[in-house]
């Protein structure tokens, strides 16, 4: 009862959080910030390793099935072929990182920053060996990582101290999530 009510939840939260999209007006081209990868790490954490990834799966099958939910409104085939294709895959290893460390470690900030700093780097990595093979690496690199790092960081920081505290609340609930 409390995983399929774990999984819609974190399905809802990951739709709201793809809407959250803006530029910080910094340097040439401004910086980048989507809630879409900073949901993907995060509830992961918050709800574990098997939750997080069948939440992950459940909204890339939604998106490739054709409903709109991805950045942008992106859906079907096209978006997995797209640009935006290695990022999408990388969502599924960058969150099971996340709540691999989740499931695994004592939930504190150290342990929290972890997982959203090497999870949010995994989706980066993925979106920019996709990037690469139509671009090549250098400019895979400048297009696919460099823009995004100071948001990444942003989105870290905020994520690391949002999972812990979610999760430390979360565990002291007087019930069995199981």
């Amino acid at each position: 009862m409390y995983r399929a009510l774990r999984i819609s939840l974190s399905l809802l939260i990951l739709f709201l959080f793809t809407q959250i999209q803006f530029h910080v007006p910094i340097f040439d081209i401004g910086i980048p910030i989507t809630g879409q990868s900073f949901a993907i790490v995060l509830l992961p954490y918050i709800f574990g390793l098997r939750e997080g990834v069948i939440s992950i799966l459940l909204y890339l099958l939604l998106g490739l099935v054709g409903v709109p939910v991805l950045a942008q409104g992106g859906h079907g085939v096209d978006a997995f072929l797209s640009n935006s294709g290695g990022y999408l895959i990388g969502f599924i290893f960058g969150g099971a990182f996340s709540g691999f460390i989740s499931d695994n470690k004592v939930n504190n900030l150290k342990n929290a920053f972890l997982a959203m700093c090497i999870g949010t780097l995994i989706i980066l990595i993925f979106g920019v060996l996709k990037l690469s093979f139509e671009i090549g690496i250098s400019k895979a690199i400048e297009y696919g990582f460099t823009p995004f790092v100071l948001g990444g960081v942003i989105k870290v920081v905020v994520g690391a101290f949002a999972g812990w505290l979610t999760k430390k609340y979360i565990m002291t609930l007087d019930f069995n999530f199981d």
